[in-house]
């Protein structure tokens, strides 16, 4: 006779299978199959590290960020200043540096000493074993004659269809040949890097979605659908023609407060073409909305703060309360933006919520790796083994 075990023998097989398989699926949430098809091990492992973050933040895992710092080498007295800077204040190296290949340097080309400069010093911070790395490209419009911060942004002379004529490869126009220059610029620095053994983060055409009163980039505030065809063209461009498989791509809006950013999302280029989502927050005292953590979840990716100027954690004194960011919010990335980690946004006034009571904000996030390693840091003495993603 066939033994048929009692109901509550049932029920409880029942349970736990229904736990087990939600078990499984909350695990696979985040998958770690790359945009690029088969990508350098190297870009796989620092993705497979990004997916794990992201995972166990969602998960009831240990929950961990890396803490990043943007370096704009055409302003430091030297490339990496400002993450050098990071340790003479806290004593901790960033685990991640993000340079740019486009700054702007007002001649007809972007090549200058200071981008190799940057692209050598995001080599040695990997080769080295001191942290991951990223660039991301203010490019200044396709066919400027000069490449400068002004150039970047939305000219009075572009007519409805100019945007159009960037993004028409069928035509092979003028503007899609000068698309592809400058792109080509990059992808010579990335290939080098992947000769190198390298994977970068590639955060291009970010804050597409700021409105037109916020001085949108010649990218932004377009067309939708165009937008992503551009995201496509560089995608295949960098993966397809070029042959570069160590890139990660990052797709950063703007703050979509209703203010200075609106919705982004008709502008996500799809699954295929992205690896993280990231957000580039600049309003709030100090702290921020849960809406872009949460609005971000659905895509199913690493989620990354790609820029903001105020560091994450500060423990309470008689200036301001305490607050910490990474508890409420364990983004897989935290990165803040140049020089404002000790000055206000564009100005050479103290960031007083970094650097007041001697950088306590600075010293608080850089030591907050105590408690189940939560603050993910670099250089040579980090508190995590980054060699073993080489």
């Amino acid at each position: 006779m066939t033994h048929v075990p009692p109901k509550s023998s049932l029920f409880c097989l029942l349970a736990a299978l229904v736990l087990c398989l939600g078990a499984s699926r909350a695990s696979a949430q985040v998958s770690r199959t790359l945009s690029t098809p088969g990508p350098t091990a190297q870009a796989q492992k620092v993705y497979n590290l990004l997916t794990d973050l992201e995972n166990n933040s969602r998960n009831g895992g240990t929950k961990q960020t890396i803490m990043g710092q943007h370096c704009e080498a055409q302003k430091e007295a030297y490339a990496g200043e400002y993450w050098v800077k990071v340790g003479d204040l806290s004593g901790r190296r960033p685990g991640f540096v993000e340079f740019d290949f486009g700054p702007g340097n007002y001649r007809n080309t972007y090549a200058e000493a200071y981008v190799d400069y940057a692209v050598g010093f995001a080599r040695d911070r990997f080769s080295y074993g001191e942290g991951i790395v990223g660039f991301s490209f203010h490019m200044s419009y396709p066919g400027a004659s000069v490449k400068s911060w002004p150039n970047n942004f939305r000219q009075s002379w572009m007519d409805s269809n100019w945007f159009g004529r960037v993004i028409n490869w069928q035509a092979n126009t003028a503007e899609y040949q000068a698309l592809l220059r400058d792109l080509s610029f990059a992808a010579d620095k990335l290939a080098y890097l992947q000769q190198q053994g390298v994977p970068v983060l590639y955060r291009p055409f970010h804050e597409m979605n700021k409105k037109g009163s916020a001085s949108p980039f010649w990218w932004a505030n377009q067309d939708p659908a165009q937008y992503k065809q551009l995201w496509n063209i560089t995608h295949d461009y960098l993966v397809k023609t070029r042959g570069l498989k160590n890139l990660i791509f990052v797709w950063s809006p703007y703050e979509w407060d209703g203010t200075y950013g609106g919705d982004p999302w008709n502008y996500y280029p799809g699954n295929d073409r992205v690896d993280v989502v990231a957000v580039d927050i600049y309003h709030g005292n100090p702290y921020f909305p849960a809406q872009f953590y949460t609005g971000l979840a659905g895509y199913n990716k690493p989620r990354m703060l790609a820029e903001t100027d105020k560091l994450p954690v500060r423990w309470g004194d008689s200036r301001y309360g305490t607050v910490s960011e990474l508890d409420a919010r364990p983004w897989a990335i935290y990165s803040i933006w140049g020089d404002s980690l000790v000055y206000n946004l564009g100005t050479t006034s103290p960031n007083d919520w970094n650097v007041s009571s001697s950088y306590k904000a600075i010293k608080d996030t850089y030591g907050y790796y105590s408690t189940y390693w939560r603050v993910l840091t670099g250089g040579s003495n980090a508190t995590y083994n980054w060699g073993a993603l080489r």
